[in-house]
């Protein structure tokens, strides 16, 4: 029998780690939380509400059900267009209850292509899915492939999360339509290294690995301060630090010196006169999950 009330945690994700546009994500002990139960009647929903109902409610139609009405309340610490997969968060989640409503036990990677075909890109939904970090690639037919595996033990993530938002359409806006070859070699190198970086613990190259030419050079005009938060971030003592997702955000990545780093940041950010909070946290191998049927 399907159950009437589904809670979801779903984590953070950030997305292309520098050079890895539209393909790499990691999932991060940074967790929202949505409560899924049925209602009496249709409730107006917003917000992360809204996007984890339209989620449900894609399913229910490719199983050829229509949505029940339904009540979505979102608790978490996963701040909303900085660069984090907050949309990832809400749509991953909608689908996961959807899944039990409908009496089903979720499987990750069969609702990988919808989780994609709804945000547009799978480098956040992938890791928000399976946790870890994932490589996602959409294959010439349109399906995605995904493979992953968990960071090494003792990374973290240290996080400048600006005050302002930076929603994704507008930082898309500012990109190209074509790159040159020599760029995309540049960033074809260094998101191999990276994944190679992460999977063998060599993590001495990061700083290397995290650096692209694809997208972070054109989003620095929307976000001017990305430059000397990641030079503050690197001086303080981090192995690598980019534009995470979208932005504003910005990760820096460490393996010790954390609350320096943490501070460089902060320090940073008072000096460019920009409000905003840091956050210690470190990826976590576990993706989205239900924890309550």
């Amino acid at each position: 029998m399907a159950p009437l009330r589904v809670r979801v945690r779903v984590p953070a994700t950030s997305a292309n780690l520098g050079p890895g546009f539209d393909s790499l994500g990691l999932a991060l002990d940074i967790w929202g939380t949505l409560t899924v139960e049925a209602a009496p009647a249709s409730v107006r929903a917003d917000g992360m509400a809204w996007l984890a109902l339209a989620a449900a409610e894609r399913l229910f139609a490719q199983r050829g059900r229509p949505l029940p009405p339904l009540r979505v309340e979102y608790d978490g610490g996963v701040p909303v267009a900085r660069g984090l997969g907050a949309s990832a968060v809400a749509r991953v989640g909608g689908l996961l209850a959807a899944c039990a409503l409908l009496g089903e036990a979720p499987d990750p990677h069969a609702l990988l292509p919808l989780a994609a075909e709804l945000e547009g890109h799978a480098d956040n939904a992938a890791p928000a899915l399976l946790g870890g970090f994932q490589i996602a690639v959409r294959r010439d037919d349109g399906s995605y492939l995904c493979a992953g595996f968990p960071p090494p033990s003792g990374l973290r993530a240290v996080l400048f999360v600006p005050q302002r938002e930076l929603p994704t359409a507008e930082a898309r806006r500012v990109l190209p339509r074509s790159v040159s070859r020599a760029d995309a070699v540049y960033n074809i190198g260094r998101a191999a290294l990276l994944a190679a970086c992460l999977a063998s613990g060599r993590l001495e190259h990061l700083d290397e690995a995290t650096r692209d030419r694809l997208h972070q050079p054109y989003r620095e005009r929307l976000f001017p301060a990305l430059a000397p938060l990641v030079e503050a971030s690197l001086e303080a003592g981090a192995l690598g630090a980019y534009l995470s997702g979208a932005g504003p955000a910005v990760c820096a990545l460490t393996s010790g010196r954390e609350e320096a780093v943490a501070e460089a940041l902060a320090k940073a950010a008072r000096r460019l006169e920009l409000e905003g909070e840091t956050i210690i946290t470190a990826p976590t191998s576990r993706g989205a999950h239900l924890v309550e049927v």
